[in-house]
């Protein structure tokens, strides 16, 4: 890839990964197929509206299928697509490279005014050993 071909790349992976919750449905999935009320319950603040407008948008990508089971009322399991998993497991391996720091070791606050932190009350993320 071209340095100047790497850009609509990366904007493409912002377009998919970028919305809330992504990830994180992403990483439910990577362990089992799961039902809608199983997706939400295992995550923590969550909405209803939020997962199914996710999990559309997952679908759409080609990322999670939808699996509708014709028994009464009908089960709906979701899982990942041959693709979905593929990146989800390069996801996974990204695990490694951050560490949470529930008290750091330095003032992350003062020097993250700035980034996103509403996942962490109090803490600091970090990528791993540099904290």
């Amino acid at each position: 890839m071209s340095e100047s071909q790497w850009q609509p790349t990366w904007h493409g992976l912002h377009d998919l990964l970028g919305p809330k919750w992504t990830f994180h449905i992403l990483r439910v999935l990577s362990e089992d197929p799961h039902g809608f009320n199983a997706i939400r319950d295992s995550l923590d603040g969550l909405t209803a509206p939020i997962l199914s407008q996710r999990l559309k948008e997952l679908r759409c990508h080609g990322l999670v299928e939808r699996t509708v089971e014709a028994t009464t009322p009908p089960t709906t399991t979701y899982s990942l697509t041959p693709t979905g998993t593929e990146i989800a497991t390069q996801l996974r391996e990204l695990e490694s490279l951050v560490e949470i720091h529930e008290q750091p070791t330095r003032d992350c606050s003062a020097e993250t005014t700035d980034c996103r932190s509403e996942a962490l009350a109090d803490g600091c993320v970090t990528a791993a050993n540099q904290c």
